[in-house]
């Protein structure tokens, strides 16, 4: 999962409950291991199946929610979701951080792997989502010892358009060293599906530099060419992987065989990187969360997160969603842009989220055909105001150690757009209607934006309702600080009560309908019971096949959180 750092001289490294390097999990790339918080159990079954992905009644309509993973075992926690299809949208790939991945080598936890072993794990449809086969994670035995560790990310592109990517970060399966980022190919055959090859790159300068949170965009027009972004937490004032965050991309242009880069997209903001200096690293501007995408001529286009900023005085509460593009296939950048000023939601996660702040995670996504051809698409949510953390006190008996209080504070999911190579941005839209200053418990965030080949743009996000329920008349989480595994709980009446959205756009994003509710059973997120934080990941996955929304998400109604799909399809569309 994400790693989002304060100043260098408020920095403490974490570490592992299973042994992995300090140094490491300094990092918070890959989920945090908790094997205190639940008991191991058999949890969880699949939503019932239909005839049809979409059913049949008048669209828009959504199909049944399917459970994209195996039940759970060992370890538990799926979630931080990424999905990939073939272009009618019959065969999909679905990805999930995988909690079972800590058990065995290289993370040494006494519980059984699934097999093949990872922390990145995958499943596949090949009827349209109606059922899914959990093929565990991309075997290191079979791909050079690489250990997928978090952050997955899917698309398909290659010489032939059917060749399916499958970007993670990555560790030895052995060692545990890492190894950066890993990007494995396969394709499915008849009903089955396999991965065939796996490339590597790092940092050039790890393991001082560290990479954290890539996503990939493959090419959809037979080139070859795909691309990857991520976040180099550089070392600073002589510190090993102590940056404020540094958006690069890497490129292949051969299908994935060979990998050029980096290109440096935004330099590291911290001020001044002198060692000598007794201020070095007194102030940093976080840039995480990036996010890439290709339009129809071959443009590279890039999104991430500005912001907070960390000080000697504590974290800002407002950040911008940063824009950059690159016109001769991603070996040089434009000067990166503000496209919004937002107010930061970092401090004012859901409350059932169980680690102490969230991204600003924007998404991208570029109309390649259509009445809109070339129009960029950017969706980004933000606080309804400013929100500083809440104070940490005593927790009052029987819960001993320290607690923090629940931040109910409104958010937004926003859309914007542009015409001319992202040289300038139109009014962002609020999708689902905007929430007012002032407002309280309804929280929207981590949307995922795709423009269909019509032009149709769907947007799918979380919602929920920060609110009192009868089952659970208390909320207790306990959360990850940045300064280590303290007891930290965050305690208060409110649950969150989380559902997940579509909302479609058939005027190029000027305006979008009423959202449809795709989950057909809510998650509270107070009472999901989870070996690992984030106990649901930092951001959900959508595409689109067939003229179809398909989505996936983290999912709690079974108890713990699992990956689940469902198909959208809209009116007026082809089943």
């Amino acid at each position: 999962m994400a790693r989002t750092n304060p100043p260098v001289s408020m920095f403490l490294l974490f570490a592992l409950f299973c042994g992995i390097s300090a140094t490491a999990f300094a990092q918070d790339d890959v989920p945090d291991l908790d094997i205190k918080s639940v008991s191991i159990g058999d949890l969880g079954a699949s939503a019932a199946g239909a005839t049809s992905p979409t059913g049949t009644k008048r669209p828009p309509r959504v199909g049944p929610n399917i459970r994209a993973n195996a039940t759970q075992q060992g370890l538990l926690g799926r979630s931080e979701t990424t999905v990939a299809a073939t272009s009618d949208g019959q065969s999909l790939l679905v990805g999930f951080n995988d909690a079972q991945g800590f058990c065995g080598a290289p993370f040494g936890v006494a519980c059984t792997p699934q097999t093949p072993s990872g922390l990145s794990g995958f499943a596949f449809s090949t009827d349209g989502g109606l059922t899914f086969t959990d093929g565990g994670a991309p075997d290191p035995a079979l791909f050079s010892n690489v250990f997928t560790r978090g952050d997955p990310w899917q698309d398909r592109g290659g010489f032939d358009n059917l060749t399916f990517y499958y970007a993670n970060l990555s560790v030895d399966a052995t060692t545990g060293a890492d190894l950066g980022v890993s990007v494995h190919r396969g394709h499915f055959s008849g009903s089955s599906f396999a991965w065939e090859d796996v490339r590597v790159f790092n940092a050039p300068n790890a393991p001082d530099d560290f990479y954290d949170k890539e996503a990939i965009a493959a090419a959809k027009d037979a080139s070859g060419s795909a691309y990857v972004s991520l976040t180099n937490f550089i070392k600073v004032c002589g510190v090993p992987q102590a940056g404020s965050g540094q958006i690069e991309v890497w490129r292949t242009h051969d299908g994935g065989n060979t990998w050029q880069g980096p290109t440096i997209v935004s330099l590291d903001t911290t001020t001044p990187n002198d060692p000598l200096d007794p201020n070095c690293g007194s102030t940093q501007i976080l840039q995480q969360s990036s996010a890439p995408a290709i339009g129809p001529n071959g443009e590279v286009y890039v999104v991430w997160q500005f912001g907070p900023t960390f000080s000697a005085t504590g974290t800002s509460t407002n950040a911008n969603i940063y824009f950059a593009r690159s016109l001769n296939g991603g070996s040089t950048f434009s000067t990166p842009i503000s496209l919004a000023a937002i107010n930061s939601m970092r401090q004012d996660p859901p409350v059932g989220y169980n680690r102490d702040r969230i991204n600003d995670h924007p998404r991208i996504a570029v109309a390649t055909s259509g009445a809109f051809k070339g129009r960029i698409y950017v969706t980004f949510y933000s606080a309804v105001d400013p929100v500083t953390a809440g104070a940490i006190t005593a927790c009052p008996s029987p819960v001993t150690g320290l607690c923090r209080v629940q931040r109910l504070t409104s958010s937004n999911v926003f859309v914007t757009f542009s015409d001319n190579l992202g040289a300038t941005w139109s009014t962002p839209v609020a999708v689902g209607g905007l929430l007012a200053s002032g407002s309280m418990g309804v929280k929207r965030w981590w949307p995922v934006v795709n423009v269909e080949p019509g032009g149709t743009v769907d947007v799918v996000y979380y919602e929920s309702q920060e609110t009192t329920t009868t089952s659970n008349p208390f909320c207790t989480i306990r959360v990850a600080t940045l300064s280590g595994n303290v007891p930290l709980r965050r305690r208060g009446t409110a649950n969150s009560l989380v559902n997940t959205f579509w909302a479609r756009s058939l005027n190029g994003g000027n305006t979008f309908g009423t959202p449809i509710q795709m989950t057909t059973a809510t998650s509270n997120w107070c009472t999901a019971a989870s070996n690992i934080r984030p106990n649901f990941g930092d951001y959900i996955g959508a595409t689109f096949g067939g003229n179809r929304a398909l989505a996936t998400w983290g999912d709690g109604r079974n108890g713990v959180p699992d990956t689940f799909y469902a198909t959208g399809l809209g009116a007026g569309k082809s089943q």
